[in-house]
């Protein structure tokens, strides 16, 4: 099993280097649930739901965990992870995550502040833009992951070749 989980600050392409993964690589995404609205046909990463759905799903046991960010609500759902499995994920939940999966590979996606910023006003996603609260998930994540990419140096096609790289040596 391949149990690939990306992590970063919002703006770093995490989703991107996914999408690398899936469409060149034959990875699965196991998407999260959330309540935040989708911004746009390319957002794939997530099963968006309304509220009361969620606090269903949410009442029912539904998932593995739950963290309230950015106004929203995201949600693991259950899943027994398939072979070559992405998740996109925050730093804030991975030792819940390790206690589950323990073999899974974190990969911390980030870039230097700054940067994050002008993608973030780029995509229009303004209430995400705390640069203190940037560096401190940065920080964490590089606490917890296995490898840390950055997005201002590397491409996505370069994160991605690089983990099924990673992943093909440590097999």
């Amino acid at each position: 099993m391949s149990l690939v989980v990306l992590i970063g600050p919002s703006g770093a392409g995490k989703s991107t280097v996914a999408n690398i993964l899936t469409t060149k690589y034959g990875f699965h995404i196991q998407k999260t649930v959330t309540t935040r609205p989708k911004r746009g046909e390319q957002d794939i990463d997530h099963i968006f739901v309304n509220e009361e759905t969620y606090h269903e799903m949410a009442a029912a046991k539904m998932f593995f965990g739950t963290i309230h960010s950015f106004g929203h609500d995201y949600g693991l759902p259950k899943f027994d992870p398939a072979d070559r499995t992405v998740l996109l994920l925050r730093a804030a939940t991975i030792a819940e995550l390790r206690t589950r999966f323990p073999d899974a590979i974190v990969i911390e996606i980030d870039a230097p502040t700054e940067v994050l910023v002008s993608r973030l006003i780029v995509r229009d996603s303004l209430n995400r833009i705390d640069t203190e609260s940037i560096e401190q998930e940065i920080k964490l994540g590089r606490s917890l992951a296995t490898t840390t990419y950055n997005s201002s140096k590397l491409s996505a096609e370069a994160i991605a070749e690089a983990i099924v790289q990673d992943i093909e040596k440590a097999v």
